[in-house]
Order: C-alpha cells, then structure tokens, then sequence
C-alpha cells in the first residue's frame, strides 16, 4: 500500500509459504508448546523491480487457517490478516541491524549494510496473530508516516 500510494509498481515474491513446527523461541512468542504448528512465510517486497523489503512471518494457524491458501502476489499478508483476525494490539521494536545471510542475498545487499528492521507481534481479542520481521535496506527504504484522529 505504500509503494501504490507513491506510484511506483509493487511485486511481491513469495520464496515460502508452509507449515512448520515451532522451535523454542518460535513457540514462546505464541505462548505454545515447542512443536506446535505455525504457518511460516517469507516474502520479497520490490518497488520497481528493486527489493526493499525482506518479510518473514509466523502466523498462528488457529487466528487464520486459510493464510497458507492465499496468493500473496496478488494482496499482502497484512491486508489478510486485518480481515481474517481484527487487530486489537501490537507490540514492536525498530533497530538498525545488519542483514543475516538469506536477507542479504535476497535484498541484493551486502552483510555489511545497514538495514532497518522493524520487529512486530500482533494480536486479535487477547491472541497472538502473528509475529513479522521486516528487514528494509538502509539505502533504499525511508520509515515515514501520518497519523490522524
């Protein structure tokens, strides 16, 4: 939405969308046992062909069991959220992080630039939703916004 709202073209490339079993870390955002099933997707953003976003998300499967059936080329995780389980909270952090490995390659960048990070879990009626880590080239992405009541 807001790569449209400047103009530019949006494409998104979906590299995973599955089923996983939670390890440790995975299942205490959610409150789960270690095992539990997530539904797990990592999404290139680009803007004009150009990656600006690396999307890695956890969903819980209870909070939306259609996720893994929908084409996320043609609407964003988020957009299907909102719909399938009302936000009613989130919680996140921004740091200026270097990129892990898989984020580099897939941005195109280097291990040793900068990216911002935004890091969010949300919830729906008290239950987390889903737990997203968006990786944003430094060079490339500018964190702006506007709020109005």
């Amino acid at each position: 939405d807001e790569i449209a709202e400047r103009g530019p073209r949006h494409e998104a490339r979906v590299v995973c969308l599955a089923r996983i079993k939670t390890d440790a870390a995975q299942a205490a955002l959610f409150g789960f046992k270690t095992g539990a099933a997530l539904f797990h997707s990592l999404i290139v953003h680009l803007e004009n062909g150009v990656p600006i976003q690396v999307e890695d998300r956890l969903v819980n499967p209870e909070s939306a069991p259609g996720y893994l059936d929908v084409d996320f080329s043609r609407t964003t995780p988020t957009n299907y959220l909102l719909e399938a389980a009302p936000l009613s909270e989130a919680r996140y952090t921004i740091e200026s992080l270097l990129p892990a490995e898989q984020e580099a390659k897939l941005l195109g960048i280097s291990r040793r630039d900068p990216c911002l990070v935004l890091k969010r879990l949300t919830f729906s009626r008290g239950v987390p939703v889903t737990h997203v880590r968006l990786t944003h080239p430094g060079s490339r992405y500018l964190l702006q916004g506007r709020f109005e009541t």
